[in-house]
C-alpha cells in the first residue's frame, strides 16, 4: 500500500541515512525539509533546511535519523510534536557496538517518553543507506519491519516505506523494538561476514 497522499517530512539529522532517505522521499513526490542546527552552515548546500523546530512545526511526518547519543536533544530542539507520526530510525548502539536498551526496554521506547505526544513508529534502522537507496534485488524488495502502536501511524509509513521500493512488515506493538533493533546489529556484523553491504533481509514463504 503506497501513500496516495503526498506528505510534508521533516528529516531531523542530515547525515548519511537521513540525506538518502530524504531523497528517496522527495523522488516519490512528497516534499521534504532537513531540520538541522545552523541552517546556514555550507554543508547543507543544496539541501532544504531549516531549524529543527521550524521544520518539525510544519511537517505531517517527523524522521528522527540522528546518532543515538544526540536523539534526546535533537527531540528536545524539535519543540511539541502532538499528533505527529515521528519514525524513530536510530539505533541505541554505545561505546563498543552495545545496545543501550534491549530486552525489557527499547530506544523506541525511550523515544517515545521523550516525545510523549507524538505517535512513534520505529522503522528504517535495520539495514544500512546501500539499501535504502535501492531496496530492489532482482525481482524482490528488501522486507523493512515495523512496529508501532498507532495503527494508522503504522500506515503511514507502511506507505512511504512502500512509496520507496520497500516491503513493509509489521511486526506489533511499539515494544517490539526490542527486537527489531538488534537486527541492526545484525546486519552490521554480517557486512564483514559477507564482505559486503549489498544485501538486506527477505522472507521465504509457503
Amino acid at each position: 500500500m503506497s501513500t496516495s497522499t503526498k506528505l510534508r517530512i521533516a528529516v531531523i539529522g542530515a547525515g548519511n541515512v537521513g540525506t538518502t532517505l530524504g531523497k528517496r522521499f522527495s523522488d516519490a513526490g512528497h516534499t521534504v525539509v532537513y531540520g538541522v542546527r545552523s541552517a546556514a552552515d555550507a554543508k547543507y548546500e543544496g539541501l532544504t533546511v531549516a531549524g529543527i523546530r521550524d521544520a518539525a512545526a510544519s511537517a505531517d511526518v517527523v524522521l528522527l535519523t540522528t546518532p543515538w547519543a544526540a536523539a534526546q536533544d535533537a527531540l528536545q530542539a524539535a519543540g511539541d510534536l502532538a499528533g505527529k507520526v515521528l519514525i524513530d530510525a536510530t539505533n541505541p548502539i554505545g561505546p563498543g557496538m552495545v545496545l543501550t536498551h534491549g530486552t525489557t526496554d527499547s530506544g523506541a521506547e525511550q523515544v517515545a517518553r521523550w516525545a510523549p505526544s507524538a505517535r512513534v513508529v520505529k522503522a528504517f534502522n535495520s539495514v544500512g543507506r546501500e539499501v535504502m537507496a535501492n531496496p530492489s534485488f532482482d525481482a524482490q524488495r528488501s522486507v523493512l519491519w515495523l512496529c508501532g502502536d498507532d495503527q494508522a501511524a503504522c500506515d503511514t509509513v507502511a506507505g512511504l516505506a512502500t512509496d520507496i521500493g520497500f516491503e513493509p512488515l509489521r511486526v506489533g506493538p511499539l515494544a517490539r523494538a526490542r527486537f527489531v533493533e538488534p537486527a541492526a546489529l545484525v546486519w552490521i556484523t554480517a557486512t564483514a561476514a559477507l564482505a559486503t553491504r549489498e544485501f538486506s533481509w527477505g522472507l521465504l514463504r509457503r
